[in-house]
């Protein structure tokens, strides 16, 4: 048998993320016997999957990754790794525009097959504070193309936004998910509701994502407090962690609402988690194409969502709908919304989003560029 052919992802850390998760998916799936993964991150602390990569196999690198006063070092540091490192014929980059500089990097140490992901349809952090460090992005953004053999994206808006001129040539790599796993089932939907202690009478709107800015969780708050005084017997569910939930936590407190908002952290049982919910709140200000909106279609969840949000997110089932980033409008749709749930998940499957077809397709890729490249 022939040796199995090794990867490398570059990403920021390998928690819980969609970009994350999606190439997690992934390498439960993949035939591991031709294809194994590896990691270069930027995380230096102990991270969600770590134990779980090691145990598929995979080896985990860490490197302080760039920002605007360091590049010099953090490119020299890279060229050194991808020449120290021959045994990688593919580097996957899914770091935006630093991308450019990584896939230059492995371009100038000789690996010949770079894929640069894009998943997401702008830059994370906008406006003046963040003037200086989005011009080096745009010149790191402007590297992609000359340095990249392979282009992927998630939704055609990602590809547009890293990708320029040159998107449509971008492969769409769809965000595939254990449909199975996710399906509606009646039996757990009462089991996660009796450990929150959440009866079945009870309206729970819910959220899943990083806090974020981009994911818009103040927002999520604002409608809540509109909602709740319309109907009291409602809990709004927040699933993930990050950067803002003490400025999240904060808000809940000063609106009283404490007892109806339940921080549930990161969680390993996201799929048990949406079985719960009765509305998936999704009023991210830009997103590629949301991991967890397939989720929650699976799950037969009705999904009220921001007109930022890419209409490739749309599955066909008749559960989504896009609205205007304004708190009266999703009040109106909320009130209205019929929570019966079907199975979705055939459906799903059938627009390509079952992550068997993903990991397949992803295999043979890996196989026949690492073979032309012999």
């Amino acid at each position: 048998m022939a040796e199995c052919e090794r990867v490398i992802h570059v990403l920021h850390s390998m928690n819980c993320g969609g970009a994350e998760t999606l190439i997690m998916n992934v390498y439960r799936n993949i035939d591991r016997s031709k294809v194994q993964f590896d990691f270069l991150v930027n995380c230096f602390d102990e991270m969600y999957f770590e134990n779980e990569i090691e145990q598929l196999g995979g080896r985990i690198f860490r490197m302080k990754f760039l920002t605007q006063l360091t590049p010099p070092v953090y490119q020299y540091r890279l060229c050194r790794f991808f020449r120290q490192h021959k045994e990688y014929k593919i580097v996957h980059s899914h770091l935006e525009t630093t991308t450019g500089v990584i896939l230059d990097c492995a371009k100038r140490a000789g690996i010949p097959v770079r894929i640069a992901h894009s998943h997401n349809s702008r830059y994370t952090h906008t406006g003046g504070l963040y003037r200086i460090e989005n011009a080096y992005k745009s010149y790191c953004k402007s590297k992609v193309i000359p340095n990249a053999t392979e282009i992927f994206a998630c939704s055609a808006p990602a590809a547009k936004w890293l990708f320029g001129e040159r998107s449509n040539k971008a492969v769409i790599i769809k965000n595939g998910i254990e449909t199975d796993k996710f399906r509606f089932s009646p039996d757990d939907r009462k089991k996660i509701r009796d450990e929150l202690e959440i009866s079945a009478e009870t309206l729970v709107l819910g959220h899943v994502g990083r806090f974020y800015d981009q994911k818009n969780h103040s927002f999520i708050i604002d409608v809540f407090e509109q909602y709740e005084k319309v109907n009291s017997n409602t809990v709004l569910l927040l699933v993930g962690n990050g950067e803002l939930i003490k400025e999240v936590k904060a808000k809940v407190f000063s609106r009283g609402l404490s007892d109806k908002v339940k921080f549930l952290g990161l969680r390993n049982d996201v799929h048990r988690i949406l079985q719960g919910f009765d509305v998936f709140l999704l009023p991210s200000k830009f997103e590629g194409l949301p991991l967890v909106l397939v989720e929650a279609q699976v799950a037969g969840l009705n999904c009220i969502v921001s007109n930022c949000v890419s209409k490739e997110a749309d599955m066909g089932c008749g559960l989504i709908t896009f609205l205007p980033i304004t708190a009266a409008d999703w009040m109106e749709k909320i009130q209205k919304i019929d929570v019966d749930r079907e199975q979705k998940s055939k459906q799903v499957a059938a627009a390509g989003y079952d992550i068997k077809a993903t990991a397949k397709w992803l295999e043979d890729y890996y196989c026949e560029m690492c073979s032309k490249a012999q």
